[in-house]
């Protein structure tokens, strides 16, 4: 089942839109505010997201959130007042439908799923593999002969155009444009995180064979390190004998040698 999360200012409507979204199949998590959805989603378990466009000052901020955090097949529908200046602006700001109020549940039920298609990437990529790794982007991991490590929607974005110029340059901007559709200054920091995240994940499955260089003002390159050859076996030194009383030694020799006389 998947899951949604909705904000919803009046009763009325919010009891519509949760109706709606259960007979749909999803599994719906309600908040009062903006704000507290930010803070109680998670980053990889969305499908979609119902957002009151009325009365919410800072509704941009999830559509931010989308573009910087969540996956990026993440639905957003807005309901709101039946104003096209306010609709135009909604769809502008990057919202996939928007809603009239009063809400028909039958309505909204449609837009969501031509909203899904919509965002629906087609699974005919499959994956990408280097030197043994490769991507899976139907399970979203990475994985080796011996490992698989999951990866989320924007890391697995990031590395497959890593994996697919391995040796070459990626700029920021070209990250910023294809994984964030954003320009590379408001994304800045936020592409050095994942980068981060990336690099870790490729240590977890890969070791050091994968190594993801910054060059300096310009953007990324994904190098594949050459392992070390082992170390040839080295023959095992030979054993001496012990010896626990290097006087008593020296005197058995010389008795050996100079055996004593016996008188009768």
């Amino acid at each position: 089942m998947d899951n949604a999360a909705m904000v919803v200012n009046e009763r009325e409507a919010g009891l519509v839109v949760r109706t709606a979204l259960e007979c749909a199949g999803f599994d719906c998590a309600e908040f009062n505010s903006t704000l507290s959805l930010l803070r109680g989603i998670k980053r990889d378990d969305l499908r979609l997201i119902v957002l009151d466009i009325d009365g919410e000052a800072d509704w941009r901020s999830v559509l931010e959130c989308r573009r910087n955090w969540l996956n990026p097949a993440v639905v957003v529908i807005a309901v709101g007042s039946a104003d096209a200046a306010a609709t135009v602006q909604a769809l502008e700001a990057g919202v996939d439908d928007v809603v009239a109020k009063p809400v028909r549940g039958a309505e909204l039920v449609a837009r969501i799923h031509a909203a899904v298609r919509r965002r629906s990437e087609p699974s005919a990529s499959g994956s990408v593999s280097l030197a043994g790794y490769t991507i899976d982007r139907d399970m979203g991991c990475l994985r080796s002969a011996g490992s698989c490590v999951a990866l989320t929607g924007r890391e697995l974005a990031l590395i497959q155009i890593l994996f697919e110029n391995a040796g070459q340059l990626v700029t920021r901007q070209r990250l910023a444009t294809e994984v964030w559709g954003a320009d590379a200054d408001l994304t800045g920091r936020t592409i050095e995180q994942h980068v981060y995240q990336v690099r870790r994940k490729l240590r977890q499955c890969a070791g050091q064979a994968l190594c993801v260089r910054s060059i300096y003002g310009c953007g990324y390159r994904l190098d594949l390190l050459p392992t070390k050859p082992a170390r040839s076996a080295q023959p095992p030194a030979k054993a001496r004998r012990p010896v626990d009383n290097p006087q008593a030694s020296s005197g058995a020799s010389l008795q050996q040698a100079w055996p004593l006389c016996t008188t009768a």
